[in-house]
């Protein structure tokens, strides 16, 4: 490709910093500061919560996060290794990444405890790091830090290489729910919760195999990352647009198989699982046979953003856009939705001159914003019960929000390094 094709808003001819990603990652960082703030509360509109049966604006932050991680480590391993070479690089991508998984634990705790040393035992040792695996370690951080080094190997391969890497992954999450790790999310009898010891133990973001999906998240950030430094700001945005609505357009697709989970009279397949009602009895291999009778426009999942109906007339299934389990519903359409995201952010920051004084802080300080807002939260909503009105739950964030900002400002400000007095 030509000198003429390749954009000075990656490459560092302007900045070693693209000013589109650092906004768009404060929007990621604020928008996770809104959910986690307003998820708790009953007042909170559905949109803004997680529900793990269709996909909301809420469960769009996550993998937005997750996208710009990619962008940001393909481009901090190209940078350091030309600089540091490769064993310095994974030397130091290691030490971060399980920095980021020892910060998770500090913040979030170990999930379960020992209340007295008669409690400590083999048997309850071995359960306490069980459901450690499974479930509790998998707050955001430990999330970013493991996926991480899961896609060290390959961060540095080409983008067909990348891009094969993250199909076969979404192949393989899907083989590997309909075998065990649906039903192994959600707590419900299967033969690896048994061989773990953590049967009846629930997990979120797809606990230990969540992984394999929020490296599909990761891949693509990366894969824009080679997108934003090799084409033209035009060409970029063309090729965001188009792919995200393509990647939403599969996704909504595939979440039009939970249809096939309606509990109808006319169903040549019952759907009914018998470990639990709620969910389906095959809920990864849809049961085709109740196609039959059914006309096109009942076989439409319900348009994202959007509740499907309850359990009494659709059986839970993989094909629902989850964020418990991270479904590749999910995970296609979220991914695209991203993409068309951050293209509004391209148009605006780097062909436009938009800039977000709240997103460049959180953008540029995204670790030490997390790490500000999560007791700064605890705080906030001790005095922001769960049943507060609209008007008092608006107010606890606008506090929430003033703190964190005031905070964020005064450390960014103290680790910035002060610049020479000009002569």
């Amino acid at each position: 490709m030509s000198s003429a094709a390749v954009d000075p808003v990656a490459t560092g001819a302007r900045s070693t910093r693209v000013v589109s990603m650092d906004q768009f990652r404060g929007y990621a960082v604020a928008g996770m500061f809104v959910v986690n703030f307003l998820g708790g509360l009953s007042v909170t509109h559905q949109v803004l919560k997680h529900n793990n049966t269709h996909f909301s604006w809420a469960d769009s932050i996550m993998p937005g996060f997750l996208f710009a991680c990619g962008f940001s480590y393909r481009l901090s391993v190209i940078k350091k290794g030309a600089k540091a070479g490769r064993r310095a690089t994974w030397i130091g991508m290691l030490r971060r990444s399980l920095g980021l998984v020892l910060l998770s634990l500090v913040l979030y705790g170990l999930g379960g405890s020992f209340k007295t040393w008669a409690d400590v035992d083999s048997a309850a040792v071995h359960k306490f790091i069980a459901e450690l695996i499974k479930a509790d370690l998998w707050e955001v951080l430990a999330i970013i830090g493991v996926t991480q080094l899961l896609l060290l190997p390959v961060i540095e391969c080409s983008p067909r290489v990348r891009l094969a890497i993250a199909i076969g992954l979404s192949i393989a999450h899907i083989t590997l729910s309909g075998w065990f790790n649906y039903w192994f999310v959600y707590g419900q009898p299967n033969g690896f919760d048994e061989w773990m010891g953590t049967t009846g133990r629930r997990a979120w973001d797809g606990g230990c195999f969540g992984l394999i999906s929020w490296s599909v998240v990761m891949l693509a950030g990366s894969l824009v990352y080679d997108l934003m430094s090799t084409q033209s700001i035009r060409r970029a945005v063309g090729v965001l647009l188009v792919s995200g609505t393509v990647l939403m357009g599969l996704g909504y697709a595939a979440s039009c198989l939970t249809t096939l989970y309606d509990v109808r009279e006319t169903n040549a397949v019952p759907v009914v699982s018998d470990k639990d009602e709620r969910f389906a009895a095959s809920p990864v291999v849809p049961p085709w046979a109740n196609l039959e009778g059914r006309s096109w426009g009942s076989l439409l999942a319900e348009a994202p953003f959007m509740e499907p109906p309850g359990t009494e007339q659709r059986k839970l299934n993989y094909w629902m856009m989850d964020k418990r389990v991270v479904t590749q519903s999910f995970i296609w359409f979220s991914i695209g939705m991203t993409c068309v995201v951050y293209a509004m952010f391209v148009l605006a920051c780097d062909l436009g001159s938009l800039r977000v004084g709240l997103f460049t802080l959180f953008g540029q300080n995204a670790l030490i914003a997390y790490v500000i807002h999560h007791p700064v939260a605890e705080m906030v909503l001790q005095v922001v019960p769960k049943d507060s009105p609209l008007w008092w739950a608006t107010a606890g964030l606008l506090i929430y929000f003033l703190i964190t900002w005031l905070l964020v400002s005064a450390f960014a400000k103290a680790f910035t390094p002060a610049r020479p007095a000009k002569s």
